[in-house]
């Protein structure tokens, strides 16, 4: 097991080291390099065939790792991903957000819960260091392209920490908007017609307000395009209300997906505004 310490302040480094002694652990310790330089240190300092990656505020389910062998071998797949559950699922909002990210057909496994065989890693090059977020998406597509098979299964999974509130929810969705501004670079294909369309509606939603200055009556204008948002994300909702059985938390992925909507369109804008501007660098598409 390789822990890498990006530079933590909570003293969480003293913690593994004292673990360190057993010759299956080791821990690194990195100055703010990001999340992609960690990853990459870690890969740089492993040694197996099969690399699993695991966030920092993670946690891997009991039997997880037997199953996730035994996934890798039954269906011989390059790369296994598995379900991302909430400990802190007592929350209704970290709740909901587990239900949105799992009770449906996923495209990519969880960055933060991820195995990949070594030659995928290797062939793919590591993380892209000059992504903001996002970069895990980023190198599951690299492997992908590369030929690799992937899969995700739900036999198996691993616990993270969910925003508990529409504000925290709101701040990593913007992040993640960030990181998608760059991944649409890297992997053009992932700006989809359907994303275009999304983020035209977010801006009409955000900014028709203002014609209430021309004439106060046309705030109907605003509250159509808010209720079509929202309807949009209904039989998301419902499907989900079915499959989980969980009719009460399936309340809130509206509102939560239209939040989420607009968090990205944010990040998304924020960056490429400041990469007009010069202040962030354009990353290459991938060959």
């Amino acid at each position: 097991m390789i822990v890498v310490d990006d530079g933590s302040t909570d003293g969480s480094f003293s913690i593994v080291k004292e673990f360190s002694a057993d010759p299956k652990v080791k821990a690194i310790l990195s100055n703010h390099a990001g999340v992609s330089a960690a990853r990459n240190l870690g890969i740089k300092n492993a040694t197996g065939n099969i690399l699993l990656f695991l966030d920092g505020d993670c946690l891997l389910e009991d039997g997880t790792l037997s199953k996730l062998l035994c996934s890798i071998k039954d269906i011989g797949a390059d790369c296994v991903g598995g379900e991302l559950r909430a400990i802190n699922d007592c929350n209704s909002i970290a709740k909901t957000v587990e239900l949105m990210q799992n009770e449906v057909q996923r495209k990519w496994p969880f960055g933060a819960f991820v195995a990949y065989k070594r030659e995928a890693v290797e062939k793919a090059g590591g993380f892209d260091e000059h992504m903001k977020a996002g970069e895990d998406v980023g190198f599951f597509l690299a492997v992908k392209k590369l030929g690799f098979k992937c899969a995700v299964s739900s036999e198996f999974g691993a616990k993270t920490v969910n925003p508990e509130s529409f504000f925290d929810f709101l701040r990593q969705r913007f992040v993640w908007g960030m990181g998608f501004a760059q991944l649409t670079e890297k992997h053009k294909e992932t700006f989809t017609k359907r994303i275009k369309l999304c983020f035209i509606l977010s801006f009409l939603v955000l900014t028709s307000p203002l014609l209430i200055l021309i004439d106060a009556k046309l705030i109907f204008v605003f509250l159509t395009l808010l209720t079509l948002d929202l309807l949009r994300f209904v039989p998301q909702a419902i499907r989900i209300a079915r499959r989980a059985a969980d009719k009460t938390h399936s309340l809130l992925i509206p509102p939560l997906r239209f939040l989420n909507s607009l968090a990205y369109f944010f990040g998304w804008s924020y960056w490429k505004i400041f990469e007009l501007l010069g202040k962030n660098p354009k990353l290459k598409a991938f060959n």
